[in-house]
């Protein structure tokens, strides 16, 4: 009997090695398998490996501007006024001569349009961020898209 509890505690240190060896190898498998997935999540950005990522938009190539100068705009507001710089980029396909004969046709809009405008609209990022967007709509209608790729605010003072 005191051999079979000999042969017992034996067994059962061996099993528990046994078991711990197990355990180990479970572990660094498991952190094998996580260092391996952040890998890839970490090179591809956490996007899905499979999906192509869309390729950013070419950044046009700039063109010719052509600067406008200055006009001094009554303001909607009653006693406002503003000092606008307007220029104007050119597209590929336009002539700086032919476009700048013609500019007397954009400054009119610009007057009809920041004349409507409130000082307060005409101060903020997103009322100026508004006039270009809509100051370039008006001189693509009036020029041609491919001649004009957008109109810029060079200078705006509100007194």
């Amino acid at each position: 009997m005191a051999k079979d509890k000999a042969a017992a505690q034996e067994g059962d240190g061996t099993e528990v090695k046994k078991k711990g060896k197990g355990k180990i190898i479970i572990i660094l498998v498991v952190v094998l398998v996580a260092g391996i997935g952040a890998k890839f999540t970490v090179l591809s950005g956490g996007k899905a490996s499979g999906k192509a990522t869309p390729a950013p938009d070419p950044t046009p190539t700039p063109g010719v501007v052509i600067d406008l100068g200055t006009m001094t705009i009554n303001l909607a507001d009653p006693g406002r006024y503003a000092l606008v710089g307007l220029a104007v980029e050119l597209g590929k396909t336009a002539k700086a001569d032919t476009i700048t004969a013609q500019m007397p046709l954009l400054k009119d809009a610009s007057v009809r349009k920041l004349s409507g405008m409130s000082a307060t609209t005409l101060l903020s990022q997103a009322g100026q961020d508004q006039v270009r967007a809509e100051l370039t709509d008006q001189a693509q209608q009036i020029f041609g898209k491919d001649k004009i790729v957008r109109v810029l605010l060079t200078e705006v003072l509100v007194q």
